[in-house]
C-alpha cells in the first residue's frame, strides 16, 4: 500500500486547490484579480502583439516568464488558472524528492509532501491569477539540483548541475523576482557542502560552476534592462515596495498619519528631490513611480533610507509585525485555520531543524536555512505591511521538510518509549 501513499497525497491536494478555487468562484473572477495580474495582462498583451523585445517598461516590474506564459495560455483566465493548480500541485511530489534525497527516508518524505498538500497558504494561491506557482516551481526543482550538485562526481557533472542549478535560479526569478541574487549564498553552500560527500573534493568548482552561471544570467537581464531603459538593475519593484510599503508603514506607525497621507508625503519627497512641483500630488502618485528614469529611482531609495534613519525604532518595531505576516497570517476565508496551523508549522520546523543542529548535519541545516533567510529578509527589507504568508510560499518545501523531521522525531521517540522492554536472556 505504501507505493500508492504518494499518488494519493499528490490527489489529495489537487482536490483541495480544486475544491479552494471552485468555492471562491464568482462569474467577475474579482477574488482571483490580484493587482499584480493588471501588469502580467498587459504585458502578455504586448508579446501577443509580435513585440518580443521586452523593451517596455511594465519588464522593469515584472519579468516576462510569466507573461508569456500568459500569452500562451491566450488570456484565459480560467485556462491560467488551471495551469497554476496544476504547477503548484507539482511542488507536492518535488517536496518528496528532495525530502528523500536529504534523508533517504520514505516516511518522512511522505509526511513533508503531505503537510505541502494541506499547507492553506499553498492551496489559496495555486490557482489565483499570480505568478507564484511557476516561481516556486522552478525554485523547487533548482533546490534538488543543488542536491545533485553536491554529490556530483566528476568536473563535468558538477558543471552541469551547477549550470542547472543556476539557469532555475535565473528563470524563477525571471518569474517573479524575489530569487535574482539566492544563486549568491547557494554557491557558497555548494563549496561547504562538497567538504561532506564522500572523497569531497571539488568545492571551488561546485561554488564557481553556481556563481558564474547565476552571475551569468542575471547579468543578461541587467544588461538588457541597462541597454533598453538605462536602468542597470533587474527590477524596479523592490524600490517601489520599500518606499511605498515599508517606508510609509514606518512614516504612518511613527507619526500616526493616514498611511494615504503618508504615501502622498513620500511622492512629494520623491519630487521635491527632482526639482518637480509638489501641489497637488495625492497617494496615487505613487503608481506613476513604478519605473522611470534611474534619477527617479535613486530618489526612491534615498527618501525610504532617511525615513528608516529618522525613525529607527519604528523600523525596527516593524519587524516583528512582518515576520508575523510573512510566516503566520492568510488573509481570506482562511484567515483562523491558517493562521492556527502556520503557528503549528513555524514551531515544528523550528524544532525540526533544532534537532537536525543537534545531529550536527550542517551542510543540510545550511541548506534548509539559507533560502529561508534569504527570503525572509528580502521580504522584511522590503515590506512588512503588505504581505501575508504568500511571501514564504517559496520556502515552503523547505519548511515542510524542518516540520516532518521534527515531527518524526518525536513520534519515534514515543514509539521507543512506549516499546516493550525485552526479557532478560535466558527467561
Amino acid at each position: 500500500m505504501q507505493r500508492f501513499a504518494l499518488p494519493a497525497i499528490i490527489l489529495l491536494g489537487l482536490a483541495l486547490r480544486i475544491g479552494y478555487a471552485a468555492a471562491i468562484y464568482e462569474p467577475s473572477l474579482a477574488p482571483f484579480k490580484l493587482d499584480d495580474f493588471i501588469l502580467y495582462r498587459a504585458g502578455a498583451e504586448i508579446i501577443l502583439a509580435g513585440d518580443l523585445s521586452f523593451s517596455r517598461d511594465l519588464f522593469l516590474v515584472r519579468p516576462p516568464l510569466y507573461p508569456l506564459l500568459v500569452a500562451a495560455l491566450g488570456l484565459q483566465p480560467l485556462l491560467i488558472m488551471a495551469v497554476n493548480i496544476v504547477l503548484a500541485t507539482a511542488i507536492i511530489p518535488l517536496s518528496y524528492l528532495l525530502s528523500s534525497q536529504l534523508f533517504k527516508s520514505d516516511g518522512l518524505a511522505l509526511l513533508a509532501s503531505f503537510i505541502v498538500a494541506l499547507d492553506p497558504t499553498s492551496i489559496k494561491y495555486s490557482g489565483i491569477l499570480v505568478a507564484e506557482p511557476l516561481a516556486n516551481l522552478l525554485l523547487a526543482l533548482s533546490f534538488l539540483t543543488l542536491i545533485k550538485l553536491q554529490v556530483a562526481n566528476q568536473p563535468v557533472m558538477t558543471l552541469m548541475w551547477g549550470f542547472i542549478s543556476g539557469c532555475l535560479i535565473v528563470l524563477s526569478a525571471l518569474t517573479r523576482p524575489a530569487a535574482y541574487l539566492l544563486w549568491i549564498p547557494m554557491a557558497l553552500w555548494a563549496g561547504f557542502a562538497r567538504r561532506t560527500v564522500a572523497g569531497g573534493g571539488g568545492q571551488l568548482l561546485a561554488t564557481l560552476a553556481l556563481l558564474v552561471f547565476g552571475f551569468g544570467g542575471t547579468w543578461l537581464w541587467i544588461n538588457h534592462n541597462a541597454t533598453a531603459f538605462g536602468h542597470r538593475t533587474f527590477s524596479t519593484v523592490g524600490n517601489f515596495t520599500m518606499l511605498y510599503y515599508r517606508a510609509a508603514s514606518v512614516l504612518h506607525q511613527a507619526t500616526g498619519q493616514d498611511i494615504d497621507l503618508a504615501q502622498a508625503e513620500l511622492a512629494r519627497r520623491v519630487e521635491a528631490r527632482l526639482g518637480n512641483s509638489i501641489e497637488d500630488i495625492a497617494a496615487d502618485k505613487r503608481h506613476e513611480h513604478y519605473t522611470g528614469s534611474p534619477d527617479l529611482q535613486s530618489s526612491m531609495t534615498e527618501v525610504a533610507i532617511d525615513v528608516f534613519r529618522d525613525h529607527p525604532l519604528h523600523y525596527l518595531l516593524t519587524v516583528p509585525v512582518g515576520l508575523y505576516r510573512m510566516l503566520i497570517r492568510v488573509s481570506g476565508p482562511l484567515l483562523l485555520p491558517g493562521i492556527v496551523w502556520n503557528l503549528a508549522l513555524v514551531l515544528a520546523a523550528a524544532f525540526g531543524l533544532w534537532r537536525i543542529a543537534g545531529e550536527k548535519r550542517w551542510a543540510t541545516i545550511l541548506f534548509l536555512a539559507l533560502p529561508c533567510l534569504y527570503f525572509i529578509a528580502g521580504t522584511l527589507l522590503a515590506c512588512t505591511s503588505c504581505v501575508d504568508s504568500r511571501g514564504r510560499t517559496m520556502i515552503t518545501p523547505l519548511l515542510a521538510i524542518m516540520a516532518a523531521y521534527g515531527i518524526m522525531h518525536l513520534l519515534n521517540r514515543r514509539r521507543a518509549a512506549s516499546a516493550p522492554l525485552s526479557p532478560p536472556a535466558g527467561n
